[in-house]
């Protein structure tokens, strides 16, 4: 089991911990926050949505039910998306391991939520345009692309790889997107309208830039 209590995590997100693995400095280990866990969630929810299966609250179990999928359908491409290195158990319950990304310096990269106020500036335009491409290329599904779910690697001074951390999988409860291309294709063009509309919003308004 890993010993996690001890460590401060290098991110806190909306439903989870991310720690550096401790016997792994490549790879990180998602677990999910106290108050987020699938009875935490289901307690605070009201009406029918209570009568839920627990296992629809728990995002560990999506994450993980949509890596398995990218493996069965032999994902080829893995530079905007983590790998997935499996579970392990944890003293703060499942942890998911995947790679873990730094920049150049060794810093940890920022997110776009927290660039995109500052500017669109040619290299995170570069980024974003190749992030899309991929998505299409690879007919890469996911729940909303989120900026704060999608962070920007600084490979080199000039350079930057978006890469999406959290809100990977099929949101869709008949999955269909899988069965058919061409709804995977309409979905992702969906999904790539409403990043772009995101992206705008927090763009500051004197720079102009559309997405």
């Amino acid at each position: 089991m890993l010993k996690l209590d001890e460590l401060d995590p290098f991110a806190v997100g909306g439903t989870r911990r991310c720690y550096v693995h401790p016997d792994d400095d490549t790879r990180c280990v998602k677990v999910l926050r106290p108050d987020r866990t699938p009875r935490a969630r289901r307690a605070a929810v009201t009406g029918w949505r209570r009568l839920k299966r627990l296992a629809s609250f728990d995002d560990q179990r999506k994450e993980c039910k949509a890596y398995r999928h990218l493996k069965r359908r032999g994902q080829l491409d893995w530079s905007h998306v983590p790998k997935f290195h499996g579970t392990v158990e944890t003293d703060q319950g499942i942890g998911i391991v995947t790679a873990l990304y730094r920049n150049w310096d060794g810093a940890y990269p920022h997110n776009l939520e927290e660039l995109l106020p500052l500017g669109m500036t040619p290299v995170l335009r570069d980024a974003v345009d190749e992030f899309k491409d991929w998505l299409r290329r690879e007919r890469f599904l996911s729940r909303d692309l989120l900026p704060h779910n999608i962070i920007a690697v600084a490979d080199n001074p000039q350079r930057y790889r978006l890469v999406i951390v959290d809100g990977i999988g099929n949101s869709e409860f008949i999955p269909v997107s899988h069965w058919f291309g061409w709804c995977a294709r309409m979905k992702i063009e969906r999904k790539i309208r409403k990043f772009d509309h995101r992206i705008a919003i927090l763009l500051p308004r004197e720079s102009g830039e559309t997405a």
